[in-house]
């Protein structure tokens, strides 16, 4: 019995870990993408609010309401990703297997342990080659096995999202590190032992193959020198002349599997029921929760905005779907700035 406990508490503390170390590194990499501070206190507090919201649509207060591939891309070289000093590279989201996790350098023990690596020697995002990424079958790449051809795998940095589309999978002996070589067009290769269920160091390798099919800026932060020039005029000398000025608005990424549907933002909603590929269109609804009404997509082209306005605050939104696949859409909501 005593042997079972240890056991078990090694078991859990091996899982916890990387558990709380990604939730942790998740929301501060989303802060430093919007250009927000991060510390303890915000971070205890806003896990102390998602937990109350997950209990509450657990026991059904706070219901969802129910009521529908490009080519390869290349990448500039000035928008290559570089190193951070931590380490840091950015986070790996496969949306349809709910698979989320923080991209670090090297694949030692220390990094696999906590993170997914990336391995020494390939591309990095925004690079032209092949960016390789290995992480543990039974930690945060477990998800693997049941990935699918045409599902969709977001590459974040803190300035750029990469969206990859799956194009086949295979195993190899651990020795074939000819998948890790540049092809003629920028992908991404995942790595994790294999088989998923093997007891001890498994013989093989999974391997997740996935091109480049588009690349979006985040939201722009301006250097210190750029905030500067915008604060005071470039003589230093005060005008009664004013500039209109663009509402600012912010870009909210997503991607939402067909027969699916997931909460753009607070009290907007987005469901997709068909997906053409040939025409790249996309059939679906939008509930405006605020506003009690549901915006219907019927042929929604990719880059065709979605124009709507609130019903409360008079203020402009925007849906732009920019990929569609077999089984997803992939896009943007662009939200009026709040005060």
């Amino acid at each position: 019995m005593f042997a079972a406990v240890v056991g078990l508490g090694a078991w859990i503390g091996s899982n916890a870990v990387p558990a709380v170390w990604q939730s942790w590194e998740n929301w501060v990499f989303d802060r430093d993408i919007r250009g927000e501070t991060a510390n303890v206190a915000g971070y205890l507090s806003e896990i102390e609010s998602d937990v109350v919201r997950e209990v509450k649509n657990w026991i059904g207060l706070a219901a969802i309401p129910n009521s529908p591939a490009s080519g390869p891309v290349t990448v500039s070289p000035e928008l290559r990703t570089e190193i951070r000093a931590d380490g840091l590279i950015g986070r790996l989201t496969i949306p349809r297997l709910h698979l989320r996790a923080i991209v670090e350098e090297g694949v030692g023990n220390d990094t696999l342990g906590i993170a997914v690596g990336h391995i020494p020697g390939t591309a990095l995002p925004g690079q032209g080659g092949n960016v390789g990424v290995a992480g543990h079958r039974d930690t945060l790449f477990r998800g693997l096995a049941r990935i699918q051809p045409h599902d969709l795998i977001q590459l974040d940095t803190l300035d750029r999202r990469y969206v990859y589309e799956v194009a086949s999978t295979e195993v190899v002996k651990p020795r074939d590190v000819g998948v890790l070589r540049a092809g003629s067009y920028p992908e991404i290769t995942l790595v994790t032992c294999y088989p998923f269920n093997y007891i001890g160091p498994a013989p093989d390798r999974f391997i997740v193959k996935a091109r480049l099919v588009t690349n979006e800026i985040s939201k722009p932060r301006d250097t210190p020198a750029a905030a500067a020039a915008k604060a005071e005029p470039s003589d230093g000398v005060a005008t009664d002349r004013t500039i209109p000025k663009r509402a600012a608005v912010r870009k909210v990424y997503f991607v939402v599997d067909k027969d699916h549907s997931r909460q753009l933002a607070p009290g907007i909603s987005l469901g997709i029921t068909d997906t053409d590929v040939d025409s790249q269109e996309v059939n679906g609804w939008m509930w405006i929760k605020t506003d009690r009404r549901t915006l219907w997509l019927r042929t929604q082209a990719t880059r065709e905005p979605l124009v709507f306005y609130g019903r409360q605050d008079g203020k402009r939104r925007e849906l732009i779907i920019t990929i569609v696949t077999k089984n997803s859409a992939a896009g943007y909501l662009l939200l009026p700035e709040t005060s």
